[in-house]
């Protein structure tokens, strides 16, 4: 469910996969490392799917959601300071 809401066709998040705009973000090497941190959750499809499968619990997938969610919302905004998208 996650992943279709992030990630769905024309979304912000679909853009930052099919750009490869995660991975470049992570590459640049300027990011402080909470910032990196966040961003290799979603850094890929199965990368994001194995870290909410990794919760222990309701609570604690309710809160990995919540930090995918936030780190589409970062990627988004790095990328878009960067100009790699608008």
């Amino acid at each position: 469910m996650l992943h279709k809401e992030l990630f769905a066709p024309g979304s912000t998040g679909e853009q930052l996969w099919d750009l490869g705009l995660v991975s470049r973000l992570l590459a640049a090497g300027s990011l402080a490392a909470r910032t990196a941190g966040l961003l290799a959750v979603i850094e890929t499809p199965e990368a994001m799917e194995a870290y909410v499968l990794r919760a222990q619990g309701q609570d604690d997938a309710k809160r990995r959601a919540q930090r995918c969610i936030e780190a589409v919302q970062e990627g988004s905004r790095l990328a878009a300071g960067r100009g790699w998208r608008s």
